[in-house]
């Protein structure tokens, strides 16, 4: 009788299950959309994009979401289309029983601004994409500058490949790439510099914000052995002689900072 009895209440509750189901489904096909909701999540760390810009591009798209049932609605387009903006690392769409359309953004995150030798600028985000500037929005981000070049097209989305054959051709941004993601991720070092500079001999000058000198770095070898002897030297060095007192730092020796006075 027991077993019967639950046999009962499982094929009850099945049923109901099924039921309600159906029943939801058919008032979401009733649903038409009647609003657009778009959030950019990561609003106060960067600005390319704001609610509006999507909002607009959605509605001056051929896509006829208002209005639309929910059913017809494909949100996989309109995330695609979303993310044809190469300021935005991810975008999710999802439709709510209300009839509300949910854009939820993020923005890409630029750690670098490189101006290279003909005068043409554009960032490196944190994943190694080389991303347009935009003329709404500055990000203030490590600027490298000086002798530059490359061989991707500027002016569009672009993976930097620093694993493969490519970084034979791309071997300077590759490195900057790597010295620029070292220096941002690390709060002293960020707050310390805020240019890298390349000389004409293809190797780094870093440019702090606090004293009056120049850091030759050298190349990318041993960089974070430099940062390190750097580091010792600054406190163990100039928090005790002065921070104005030497025209040059030279990490470029191993083991060694050698510095040029004023």
């Amino acid at each position: 009788m027991k077993i019967i009895k639950k046999i009962l209440f499982w094929v009850l509750f099945i049923s109901y299950f099924i039921i309600a189901l159906s029943f939801v489904s058919t008032k979401r096909n009733e649903t038409l959309c009647n609003k657009i909701n778009v959030i950019v999540l990561d609003s106060l760390k960067n600005k390319f994009i704001n609610s509006k810009d999507i909002t607009r591009l959605l509605l001056n798209s051929d896509k006829n979401i208002l209005g639309s049932q929910l059913n017809v609605i494909n949100t996989k387009e309109i995330e695609a289309l979303v993310k044809e903006n190469t300021e935005i690392k991810s975008a999710e769409v999802f439709v709510s029983n209300s009839g509300v359309l949910n854009v939820e953004i993020n923005q890409r995150n630029p750690i670098m601004r490189i101006v290279n030798n003909k005068g043409y600028s554009y960032y490196i985000d944190n994943e190694g994409y080389i991303m347009p500037l935009s003329k709404k929005y500055t990000s203030h981000v490590l600027i490298a500058n000086g002798n530059i070049s490359e061989y991707f097209e500027i002016g569009k989305l672009t993976h930097l490949d620093c694993k493969n054959e490519n970084k034979g051709k791309n071997l300077l941004i590759c490195d900057l790439f790597k010295l620029g993601k070292y220096i941002t991720e690390r709060k002293f070092w960020n707050s310390q510099f805020e240019q890298i500079y390349v000389n004409s001999d293809g190797e780094f000058e870093l440019i702090p914000r606090v004293g009056a000198h120049i850091i030759s770095f050298g190349g990318i070898e041993n960089y974070k052995l430099k940062f390190r002897n750097l580091k010792a030297f600054y406190f163990q060095g100039l928090n005790n002689i002065g921070w104005n007192n030497y025209e040059k730092i030279n990490l470029k020796f191993n083991n060694q900072v050698i510095c040029t006075k004023r």
